[in-house]
């Protein structure tokens, strides 16, 4: 019998005798009452909580399921094909990230790194037969209202130019980064998301320094998108660029960093100014980008390019600043197809970057 139902019998006791009703009978049915007011007024209580409850449930799982959408950096790296390397981003040396940063209009995340040697067929890793350490990462791109990135095959595809490189903290950043790095990429779009693996000279032994990586909407590191700080050697992004500029800190275990290394390297890329300093920047990135010998990987690629196929409308006048352009090659593959961002200057000086793609 319901509780209600329980008083209304009590009641009609009362009323149809024609006795008053005893003290005790009143004490009775106040108390029924207020038993019943009282457990309403509990199990409303209880029922706005179990309504919150499942507010909380259904937004937390929404945020998990999109984070479920997205793949894995192992899933990324089986896109492509490599399983080693898949493998190598689930050892216990490889560092699981998945953090997320918003900017303009995009969903910028960093899934995982890794760092190891022979782990990938990329043909732009000639160089590793000399600095056999190579550093992995991949990081996806999503549009933040939900819309689809373009797909490889759509004519909106690469429109939108993202530079993805680490950075050394302490290091000229225009002239440490993947381009000089004996860097470059490959990339797919998977279900709307855009996903690039990238690769360079492995940066474990700068562990103890600082590192970035850095994600922005230009083709390669652009001083208007990042502040460096000549005495602390931070990079920083810069508020009023006008794009996407985000940094990630690499979490990497300082007791990988290897200084004596590390200062070698640094002496190899950038020569003499990696201890005296005392080239300028501009005449150093006028001297690099001179400069055709003593680089395996270019001398190779110049017999490849000679059967390329120069894309009109990537041909493009640059102006050469002070802080310069660290290599003359800069080189991509996607499906097949290796992209070589070359520059070259005329007799007057003038310089002149181009698109070459060459069919694998």
């Amino acid at each position: 019998m319901k509780n209600f139902e329980q008083v209304d019998n009590i009641l009609k006791q009362a009323l149809s005798s024609s006795e008053e009703p005893s003290e005790e009978l009143n004490k009775n049915i106040i108390d029924r009452f207020k038993e019943t007011h009282t457990m309403k007024a509990i199990f409303r209580k209880r029922l706005i909580g179990v309504i919150i409850a499942a507010v909380i449930t259904i937004a937390m799982s929404a945020t998990a399921f999109a984070a479920w959408q997205l793949l894995s950096a192992r899933q990324v790296a089986e896109q492509f094909g490599n399983t080693q390397l898949a493998e190598a981003f689930e050892a216990k040396d490889a560092v699981e990230i998945n953090k997320t940063i918003a900017s303009h209009g995009y969903n910028i995340t960093l899934l995982g790194i890794t760092t190891g040697k022979n782990l990938s067929g990329f043909k732009g890793s000639a160089l590793q037969d000399i600095n056999p350490d190579r550093t992995y990462a991949v990081v996806s791109i999503a549009k933040t209202d939900g819309g689809k990135m373009p797909g490889t095959s759509d004519e909106a595809y690469g429109q939108v130019p993202f530079f993805i490189s680490p950075l050394i903290k302490g290091q000229k950043p225009w002239q440490v980064n993947i381009a000089s790095m004996n860097g470059g990429y490959s990339e797919c779009v998977v279900d709307g998301v855009m996903y690039r693996l990238i690769e360079c000279d492995g940066v474990e032994m700068f562990a103890d320094r600082g590192l970035y990586l850095c994600v922005s909407t230009t083709r390669f590191f652009d001083i208007n998108a990042f502040d460096y700080d000549e005495k602390t050697g931070e990079v920083s992004p810069k508020a009023e660029f006008d794009g996407v500029n985000v940094l990630f800190d690499l979490p990497l275990d300082v007791k990988k960093a290897d200084h004596e290394k590390a200062g070698k390297y640094l002496k190899q890329l950038l020569g003499d100014e990696a201890s005296s300093g005392s080239q300028s920047d501009s005449a150093k990135s006028s001297a690099d980008f001179g400069s055709k010998g003593g680089n395996s990987q270019d001398v190779e690629l110049e017999e490849e390019l000679k059967g390329g196929v120069v894309i009109p409308e990537s041909v493009k006048e640059v102006t050469f600043d002070k802080n310069g352009i660290s290599r003359n090659l800069f080189v991509t593959e996607e499906e097949g197809k290796m992209s070589v961002v070359q520059f070259t200057r005329d007799e007057m000086g003038g310089i002149t970057g181009k698109v070459i793609q060459i069919q694998k």
